[in-house]
């Protein structure tokens, strides 16, 4: 019993000969057994927007600096790592809390520009030494005389000596801070993991909790028990691997604040307005502070 021919053409497949001929040359692209040439399927709803690519806004290295003044004032720091060109930043003088909060915008836009256009980091804030002053911005002196710090926190101590540090991202200038290349092509470096410490993950009692936002969208929330000594980062589930992702920076900065003594409630109060991580978002600096009867209420609200 003999079956009809397929629409290709010969018995063969759609727009494909059959048997394929092997004296004859292969089709030329774009013929008719070609794959569609689809646009990409648009994002989810709710779905979160990564946030631009940039320079990163941290480092272990020493930063050269230069200030950025308005009016006689000091706002901030504009910095740029030693020898990590795609490393550089802002740092707000807090004393000039709405001011710096206006510079900052400025000039993270700057440089964002600067990282379009591929300039190394040291150039990108070198580049705007004698630009005229901006009205809101400031502008870095003329005769401004490059220096250098330790890092960007002994920087940011030296201008905030009372604010909150961040130990910023696991991953900085593509090292682990052991100093492994987080490419593993680079090396390895010590193949031994130990748990950080920490405060306790579980309490029977109320919890406040505050939200962790990354470009715009709500990710998870850092907690704290009212009474006692629990905390923790719970990421939002309808945020998917973003909230995943965000996990290992929120539970080093609790380990960096369980060291150090705070309380826990105190350590997630402190996260507020720290720079937002391009992986792990940031507690916005005006986020009001919410209670729950207890972690599982928190956890059913991290479901919806």
């Amino acid at each position: 019993m003999s079956t009809p021919p397929h629409p290709g053409g010969n018995s063969g497949y759609p727009g494909m000969p059959w048997p394929p001929d092997p004296s004859q040359p292969l089709p030329s692209p774009g013929g008719a057994h070609d794959p569609l040439d689809l646009p990409p399927a648009p994002a989810l709803p709710g779905a979160p927007v990564p946030p631009r690519e940039s320079y990163e806004r941290f480092t272990r290295q020493r930063v050269l600096y230069l200030p950025v003044m308005a009016g006689g004032d000091l706002l901030g720091y504009l910095w740029a790592a030693e020898s990590n060109t795609k490393a550089c930043g802002f740092i707000r003088n807090l004393a000039f809390f709405e001011r710096s909060l206006d510079a900052s915008v400025l000039w993270n836009r700057r440089l964002d520009q600067s990282y379009d256009e591929g300039l190394p980091a040291q150039d990108a804030v070198r580049r705007w030494r004698g630009v005229p002053e901006d009205p809101q911005g400031g502008a870095i002196p003329a005769d401004a005389q490059e220096q250098w710090a330790p890092g960007v926190n002994e920087l940011g101590a030296s201008l905030n000596p009372d604010a909150p540090r961040s130990p910023g991202p696991l991953i900085q200038d593509g090292l682990f801070p052991d100093g492994t290349p987080a490419d593993r092509s680079k090396g390895w470096g010590p193949l031994i993991s130990a748990p950080m410490p920490a405060y306790p993950e579980e309490t029977a009692g109320p919890v406040v909790h505050l939200p962790v936002v990354l470009g715009g969208n709500l990710v998870g929330y850092v907690w704290a028990a009212v009474s006692g000594d629990a905390a923790g980062y719970l990421r939002r589930v309808p945020a998917g691997r973003a909230g995943e992702i965000a996990t290992g920076l929120w539970k080093a900065r609790l380990s960096d604040a369980f060291e150090a003594g705070v309380h826990a409630v105190q350590a997630i109060r402190a996260f507020r307005g720290l720079p937002e991580d391009h992986l792990s978002g940031t507690v916005p600096a005006d986020a009001a502070e919410q209670q729950a009867a207890a972690l599982a209420d928190l956890r059913r609200l991290a479901e919806q």
